[in-house]
């Protein structure tokens, strides 16, 4: 039945119709109407026709934000969309910015436990720097930013517009040595900072040389003892520590052949181990804290007999021993920042950190990985097909 006129409440007579089309996809005939008194012109609903076309284009946007989340090209889901539904480069360029500006994602509540790290991203040739927080519980972003430099003033306005200070907050940084004073300064007696214990052991592996003699090794193992258990690998090693010092009585070239062989077998003794925890879906075992302070003393009894190098690390894990332990005394506090640098290496990887080449597509590339943490990429109520099929009743029987 045609409408009454909105003006002077006459019966409206048909006057036509106008036509949409979508490329592709089909087109609408949607009525006219016109008043025989007052002439007042009107059209059909035909909001239908543009839900069906958001639909559809809210699927495509869903399949850019996935390809692009695995670092395909522009031009590369240019080409593939030429097998789907022709789209340019430019459009698909413009339609996935718009689709991850106009997301929305829910914040994390209840912090407690909070990652903290950054990244080094480039702009070209300029250096930027992204700073994160992750929430430690469930492994989604809390806030990310980039900025031109990381002072500690930047680092603490960072920090301001994300966290609250008053809130009792476990933080686990690196050993980067500006950290204590920020994170102090800005919690004050409500921080609980935990420094990762990977980086240490970084750091313990960097205090040797890369080809050791079996003696160094054990001396490495011993310090990378403290809060893992190494006890496999010392046993193995001091049996090789043991030979090693006859064979040093004799040819040294004879010597050096037989230390080649051996760390290549003590290699493959380490890949076993690793394979082995694989396949029992097992980490590293974690030391109990007495454990780890019982095998630390034990070290520094002897630390005159040690070298330099291991003497000061000692000192150091000494000073610093609050802060490799706070863990222990926080239930499901983590002692690394290994969920950060996982998902570092997923969203923005360091061989294509110079590929982008704006902040925005750093920014973009940040926010599909805290889309992924937070559940809402490739979470489709429809796909393609189910969108397009809806079209049917509308393309051209030509």
């Amino acid at each position: 039945m045609p409408p009454s006129c909105p003006e002077c409440g006459a019966r409206m007579n048909r006057n036509g119709y106008n036509s949409y089309c979508k490329i592709g996809l089909g087109s609408v005939k949607i009525g006219r109407y016109i008043c025989p008194s007052c002439e007042e012109t009107r059209e059909e609903e035909r909001s239908f026709w543009e839900k069906q076309k958001g639909e559809f284009f809210d699927v495509l946007d869903g399949i850019y934000q996935l390809m692009r989340l695995h670092h395909v090209s522009y031009q590369g889901i240019s080409s593939i969309m030429e097998l789907i539904y022709p789209r340019g480069k430019d459009i698909i360029f413009n339609a996935f910015n718009d689709s991850v500006e106009k997301t929305a994602i829910p914040p994390v509540e209840d912090i407690q436990i909070v990652l903290y790290d950054e990244q080094h991203p480039k702009e070209g040739r300029t250096q930027k720097f992204r700073l994160t927080l992750l929430d430690g519980v469930t492994g989604r972003p809390i806030a990310e930013e980039l900025y031109d430099t990381k002072d500690p003033k930047t680092i603490a306005v960072f920090l301001a517009q994300y966290l609250d200070p008053t809130k009792r907050t476990f933080v686990v940084t690196d050993l980067y040595p500006s950290y204590p004073g920020v994170f102090e300064e800005f919690f004050g007696e409500n921080l609980i900072h935990q420094f990762c214990l990977l980086h240490l052991n970084k750091l313990i592996v960097g205090d040797f040389p890369k080809n050791t003699t079996i003696e160094q090794e054990l001396m490495k193992y011993r310090l990378l003892n403290i809060f893992y258990n190494r006890d496999a690998e010392i046993k193995v090693l001091k049996g090789m520590a043991e030979e090693e010092q006859v064979m040093k009585q004799g040819n040294e070239k004879a010597y050096r052949a037989w230390l080649k062989k051996q760390m290549v077998v003590f290699r493959k003794f380490l890949h076993e181990q690793e394979l082995s925890r694989r396949r029992e879906k097992k980490n590293l075992e974690q030391r109990p804290y007495l454990e780890a302070l019982v095998i630390f003393n034990a070290l520094t009894e002897e630390i005159d007999l040690f070298e330099k190098p291991v003497q000061k690390r000692l000192r150091m894990i000494e000073k610093k021993w609050e802060h490799f332990t706070a863990f222990y005394f926080v239930k499901g506090a983590p002692a690394t920042n290994n969920r950060i640098e996982n998902y570092y290496s997923t969203s923005l990887k360091t061989h294509r950190k110079k590929q982008l080449r704006t902040d925005k597509g750093i920014e973009n590339q940040m926010k599909l990985s805290a889309m992924k943490r937070a559940g809402i990429l490739g979470r489709c109520k429809k796909t393609l097909l189910d969108a397009f099929l809806r079209f049917m009743p509308f393309l051209d029987s030509g």
